[in-house]
């Protein structure tokens, strides 16, 4: 059962050492898309490490060898997955938290510090809603129709869900 659990903490070793290198020298455009991408390549390259090296992997004690190989297999792949999502949190909290870019303008005042009129000029919400709305037209979650935003499909589906978890969690409206 540990053979699994070792390879996906490797295979997510090498996620991150791509992703750095994709981010670093690529910059994609559609940043998370990338990173899903690059999650879901590397699925199979888990399988394949998994086929191809040995039950102990000449570190496990024969009493954590045990188990089954679908079983373990499949605990690695969802501790990869496990691992991906938990990452994309984090991800997420540095590309887009408002709290997180706060700080970083005012860090650089922090002697003189700044006001709130400070940081509205550095950070304006015209450019928060204008980076979300063309994210949103990118992914195709709503399409523009003269002057006006259409929501598609794909974005009625998401709309549903986010809608969904903030009504089960109370969280109110805003964003």
């Amino acid at each position: 059962m540990l053979k699994g659990i070792l390879i996906a903490l490797v295979t997510f070793g090498l996620f991150l050492v791509a992703h750095v290198l994709l981010f670093r020298i690529w910059a994609p455009v559609r940043r998370f898309d990338a990173m899903v991408r690059l999650h879901w390549v590397l699925v199979p390259v888990l399988c394949v490490a998994y086929a191809v090296t040995p039950p102990d992997l000449g570190i496990i004690g024969p009493e954590w060898a045990r188990g089954g190989w679908l079983l373990d297999l499949v605990n690695g792949v969802m501790v990869y997955d496990f691992l991906f999502v938990g990452y994309s949190m984090f991800y997420f909290l540095i590309d887009r938290g408002f709290s997180a870019r706060i700080l970083i303008e005012v860090e650089p005042a922090r002697n003189g510090g700044l006001t709130q009129e400070g940081v509205e000029a550095v950070y304006r919400p015209e450019q928060i809603v204008g980076r979300r709305l063309g994210e949103l037209l990118h992914m195709g979650s709503v399409v523009k129709d003269g002057e006006r935003l259409r929501i598609t499909r794909r974005g009625l589906r998401q709309a549903w869900v986010f809608s969904s978890m903030k009504t089960f969690f109370r969280l109110g409206p805003g964003g």
